[in-house]
């Protein structure tokens, strides 16, 4: 089954519920109410809903809650709470509530795309799609699916002043193809290219994630809506997402009245404004846009951030912008990922091209299963993912930069198995 297909059962389950509910004949409830307390007293009542409509009116409640759950590469969002999928992909219904035990959700994460250059030029080659097509399954296997966006999606705008030519990006509009057709869910546009062309690049950006369904933080049209969390209802979890880039230029921070990025550096209102959102959700999550380039190993102030988060009320910090990967730690159980390098990115260069998929879950002990698939980046900078030599290498690297912090890394069948 087809994730369109999957998306279109669940609307199908939806309609005849609905349908079901709306065919039965007005006198029944009544009648079976009135039988009831005739029969046990009144003490009865509240358990006279039938166990059919009963279902039926939960799965519609939790529908409506999960409208922005995954998948949303279709533009439409998935009915996670109203199916379950197999390990098939097949859609079949979820029959119980689980309010007193909590989902165990499956989480992917990836680093910088960007979609200007090179894969510019292959999305108009090659259709939206081509970039990720060796690694979208993978992305679509998991729950929530979450990657930082480090180009604009626009043709408009001028270029910034200030930095030089071939640092400036204006991402292809036709990419937004090619992270819905992925199943990304929710990307982070808080970085140093978020104002390469200005406000009106960053508009349309924005309103093409908006039309894709796919959810986006750290960038808008000012402080508020910068610093704002992205909310999505991932198998009745709601989840908070934050995003804030320490690699910023001054004139790219927002204002009270001015489009830009969240600042990383004001510890004190992202740590506010994680605090406010761990009230509202069940899973908070913080991206970082971090760190030096090309350096493999995170830095004091790294750590020390990623920890003020957590205090804050973090379950895990998800982040990029050296270029090449960092090691994987934990704080009080949390998950912290310091870089997860390129993804899709046209380097040159072979640190540059090694990165990987970060796969993990998270139920109601935190943090467990967590996985490295190995990536090297091809000529036009798609993701590709690699076995043998070039597996083990990656891997290592990763292994290397995650012993310091006493996170072991086994690298089994081309996977690396990561245990904190």
């Amino acid at each position: 089954m087809t994730r369109h297909d999957d998306i279109a059962a669940r609307r199908r389950l939806r309609r005849h519920s609905s349908s079901a509910v709306s065919a039965l004949p007005r006198w029944v409830t009544p009648v079976a109410v009135v039988a009831l307390v005739a029969l046990i007293g009144i003490g009865a009542v509240a358990v006279a809903q039938t166990p059919l409509a009963s279902r039926l009116a939960l799965r519609t409640s939790q529908s409506a809650v999960s409208s922005g759950a995954r998948k949303l590469g279709s533009g439409a969002p998935a009915m996670a709470a109203a199916v379950e999928t197999t390990p098939s992909g097949a859609a079949t219904p979820s029959l119980e509530a689980t309010a007193s035990t909590p989902a165990t959700i499956t989480i992917t994460a990836v680093g910088d795309i960007l979609l200007d250059s090179r894969p510019r030029h292959m999305i108009d080659a090659k259709g939206p799609e081509a970039p990720l097509a060796k690694v979208a399954a993978r992305l679509r296997s998991t729950d929530l699916t979450i990657a930082n966006l480090e180009s604009t999606l626009s043709n408009r705008g001028a270029p910034v002043k200030g930095k030089p030519a071939n640092l400036i990006f204006n991402g292809n509009p036709k990419g937004i193809g090619s992270l819905s057709s992925a199943g990304i869910d929710v990307v982070s546009t808080a970085n140093n290219h978020a104002m390469d062309h200005g406000r009106i690049a960053l508009a349309d950006t924005i309103a093409a994630l908006d039309k894709a369904g796919i959810r986006h933080a750290g960038s808008g049209f000012s402080i508020t809506e910068a610093r704002a969390p992205a909310y999505l209802d991932v198998k009745g979890r709601r989840v908070a997402y934050i995003a804030a880039t320490q690699i910023v230029p001054a004139y790219f921070l927002a204002g009270a009245t001015r489009a830009g990025v969240a600042d990383g550096h004001d510890l004190k209102h992202l740590t506010a404004t994680v605090r406010a959102a761990r009230k509202k959700a069940d899973i908070m999550i913080v991206s970082m846009h971090w760190g030096r380039e090309y350096v493999y190993n995170a830095n004091a102030d790294q750590k020390h951030d990623a920890r003020a988060v957590i205090d804050a009320g973090a379950d895990m910090v998800l982040a990029h912008h050296p270029h090449v990967l960092q090691g994987i730690d934990t704080y009080k159980g949390k998950l912290i990922a310091y870089s997860l390098g390129n993804f899709f990115f046209p380097y040159k260069g072979a640190p540059g091209r090694e990165s990987f998929i970060l796969r993990f879950e998270y139920g109601p002990s935190g943090v467990s299963n967590i996985t490295a698939t190995p990536i090297y980046l091809g000529a036009m900078g798609e993701p590709i993912v690699q076995t043998g030599a070039r597996a083990r290498t990656i891997l290592g690297k990763l292994s290397s930069a995650s012993k310091s912090m006493g996170t072991e890394v086994t690298i089994k069948n081309g996977i690396g198995y990561i245990k904190p």
